[in-house]
């Protein structure tokens, strides 16, 4: 009796052990198809049977990452860590991840693990070289970079190099750094370009222009390209050529003020005086827009500051002055409309999240916060498709999803609801609120009541309003 009911035991084991390996091959080979929902969908249904299986957590991984749900993708990669802790790819991985979501420190820490349990990871080499690159730390980026190359060249390592050498101010070794480049991308337009700017540092104009020539012709569309052109060109004495290659620059990207200002300086050369003070006078324009915008943006942030400690007052003065100076600019309008809703003045609300759509009609926090004040007044249609609008124009603002989802628990669509609720805490894996109303209805069906979220606006220090 006992050995039967042993060998059941070891029967259903080995059951679970096959289903999870099914689920988890035909993620792979949805994976290779680029069909990531489906794969993610079934490298879940694997480790719901067996959750110890580091590599199904790793594959799950890499297609969240590239799905682009980086966060589940860090979570992923560290369970896969756990499992088997010195896995170099499962580190590699999570280290990339890292860099990703812009924490550089603990990028280092896991791509220095990588390199210490596989010394022959290029890879995690390269990255290590590009993160002490920001750092500021060229020394160290020179070191990991050559050890990368040594390992697997290719045209991207030595373009860094090359980077890397002009920092430290060895032109001949940054030269030779591109060129080596070139032999293995003979169409590498930047490779050409930063060639033709190390030439130019180092005295070779000749050779620059050649370069910038070439670069040009591999990508006409490169602002950069043709504002060197231009200055190879004047250096040169060629105004005319300089004139029409700074021109291109600026058709390009018209707020490149080094293109502009060069071309007003080579009109007013070629004797075109009108011509070349209407292009200094843009470029003073420019900067009195982008002094504007500076100061639009300081006033947002302060007017945020004072929203968050409930001045009221204070925030309505400080997003009306910030669209006093920039009027064109979305987010005045949109947070002085959370000031006036905070104010329960509910019509002056709506005048400027409508204003701020206007201006840009894919501002997600807009259509959410115009969808509350509509659910608000009764009227569900409309606020269930500004609730809509919130989430396909941002699928990573999780409380557009959480609204969405509420929205739609109240109004019978529990099916529907239970994907929003899910799709908000993925985007947020610590929204308690979403959670919380996912267990719920799953248990007891419709949500009756719920207190919907107010979308705070992505508004930092170092980012335009």
């Amino acid at each position: 009796m006992v050995f039967r009911f042993i060998l059941a035991l070891l029967l259903s084991a080995t059951s679970v052990a096959q289903t999870a390996e099914t689920y988890r091959q035909r993620a792979v080979e949805l994976s290779r198809k680029k069909l990531w929902e489906e794969a993610i969908a079934n490298y879940q249904k694997a480790l719901s049977l067996d959750p110890h299986d580091a590599l199904t957590h790793y594959d799950l991984a890499l297609a969240l990452k590239s799905k682009d749900d980086v966060t589940q993708a860090a979570a992923e990669f560290k369970e896969a860590i756990q499992l088997r802790p010195k896995w170099a790819d499962a580190h590699y991985g999570l280290g990339a991840t890292w860099y990703d979501l812009h924490d550089l420190p603990a990028a280092v820490k896991e791509l220095q693990a990588t390199v210490q349990i596989d010394p022959n990871n290029s890879g995690a080499h390269g990255l290590l070289a590009r993160i002490y690159s920001e750092q500021n730390n060229f020394s160290g980026a020179e070191s990991e970079l050559v050890r990368a190359l040594q390992l697997k060249p290719s045209t991207e390592l030595y373009f860094d190099l090359g980077m890397v050498k002009g920092q430290l101010g060895n032109l001949d070794a940054a030269a030779s750094a591109f060129r080596h480049a070139l032999r293995l991308n003979p169409r590498s337009e930047r490779a050409e370009l930063m060639l033709g700017v190390t030439l130019r540092r180092s005295g070779n104009h000749a050779d620059a222009l050649t370069h910038f020539r070439k670069a040009v012709e591999l990508n006409f569309q490169d602002p950069e390209a043709q504002y060197n052109l231009g200055m190879e060109l004047k250096s040169g004495g060629d105004l005319a050529g300089a004139v029409a290659a700074f021109q291109h620059a600026v058709e390009l990207k018209a707020d490149f003020e080094k293109a502009r200002y060069s071309l007003g300086i080579a009109l007013r050369a070629q004797g075109q005086t009108g011509a070349a003070e209407k292009e200094l006078n843009d470029l003073k324009g420019l900067h009195d827009f982008r002094a504007r915008l500076a100061q639009a943006k300081l006033l947002t942030l302060q007017g945020v500051d004072a929203l968050k400690g409930q001045k009221l007052d204070d925030a309505q003065t400080l997003f009306q002055q910030a669209i006093d100076q920039s009027p064109e600019l979305p987010t005045g309008y949109y947070y002085l409309g959370v000031t006036w809703q905070r104010k329960n003045d509910a019509a002056r609300a709506q005048a400027a999240f409508e204003k701020a759509l206007e201006l840009k009609p894919d501002y997600a926090q807009a259509h959410s916060s115009l969808g509350l004040l509509y659910w608000g007044e009764n009227n569900h249609e409309r606020g269930l498709q500004e609730f809509r609008q919130a989430v396909m124009s941002d699928p990573d603002l999780a409380e557009a999803h959480y609204n969405l989802g509420l929205a739609l628990a109240q109004s019978g669509s529990l099916d529907e609801a239970a994907h929003e609720f899910n799709d908000a805490i993925s985007v947020n894996p610590n929204y308690t609120d979403a959670r919380i109303q996912s267990s719920q209805q799953s248990r007891t069906g419709p949500v009756a009541i719920g207190r919907f979220a107010v979308c705070a606006g992505r508004v930092s220090r170092s980012s335009a309003p």
